[in-house]
């Protein structure tokens, strides 16, 4: 049974998604929607950046599933950092767990990205994209491993930055930086040989590769979707275990 408390805050979490402005609605999918238009602008139009062709010849298709999730990834993380700032006041008046507060965050985010890619998969296939419906459903294990890993660091940052005010805006830079190294913009191919090395041994990669398959090329289950969510799981009891650690000093910050 659901904790009524987490219940409560993942009802406030929506509403204030929705309720928070006229145009909320309409920005929860016109803003990856933007950034989808910006990158397939640059790297589609202007640099001409290949399409590997197991995935078809779309790249806004291609863009779309690889840049999605990671979209998810990075507000849910830049969310949960000032998730606790944010309840400060039902923190400090309620016996609430801590650590619902970042986890209600993370997973409102999710869903709501999730569901929104999908609406855009069934589009894409509408249209006449290379799009593979069943990767709605094989893509599962992929987006919980980088749900675990967002809910890790989510549990990570947001104590820090009750303690250092300034975690939030260092999140944005970082995280855009770091899709440059996943395989979002460009097919692995495209990464010249001497740093391909490096960039495989980032595990965002492979998840990024897994959305490609499942949603593209139409794969179905596979030995690294384990591996994927051993990695993603072991993020997230790290962070739980640093948010237990931190959390109970955070209250005379708040």
């Amino acid at each position: 049974m659901i904790n009524p408390l987490f219940r409560a805050l993942v009802e406030r979490e929506i509403k204030n998604r929705f309720l928070g402005g006229a145009l909320s609605p309409i920005w929860w999918l016109a803003q990856p929607l933007l950034s989808l238009g910006v990158y397939a602008l640059v790297f589609g139009l202007f640099m001409r950046a290949p399409v590997p062709a197991q995935f078809g010849d779309s790249y806004v298709a291609f863009l779309a599933v690889g840049l999605w999730p990671w979209l998810a990834f990075a507000e849910s993380v830049t969310r949960g950092a000032t998730s606790l700032i944010q309840q400060a006041a039902l923190i400090t008046k309620t016996a609430l767990p801590r650590a619902f507060v970042p986890l209600s965050t993370v997973l409102v985010t999710f869903a709501l990205n999730w569901l929104a890619l999908t609406v855009i998969v069934i589009l894409f296939a509408a249209l006449g994209f290379k799009v593979s419906l069943s990767g709605i459903l094989f893509s599962l294990p992929a987006w919980l491993a980088l749900f675990f890993a967002a809910l890790g660091l989510a549990w990570v940052v947001s104590t820090a930055q009750v303690l250092v005010r300034d975690i939030e805006g260092i999140l944005g830079p970082l995280f855009m930086l770091l899709s440059f190294v996943c395989g979002i913009q460009y097919g692995i191919e495209s990464i010249p040989a001497a740093y391909r090395d490096g960039v495989m041994a980032n595990p965002f990669t492979h998840l990024i590769a897994r959305m490609h398959d499942t949603y593209l090329a139409g794969a179905g289950t596979s030995w690294v979707d384990a591996a994927l969510l051993a990695v993603g799981a072991a993020i997230a009891l790290i962070g739980y275990a640093f948010f237990k650690r931190v959390a109970p000093h955070v209250d005379d910050y708040l």
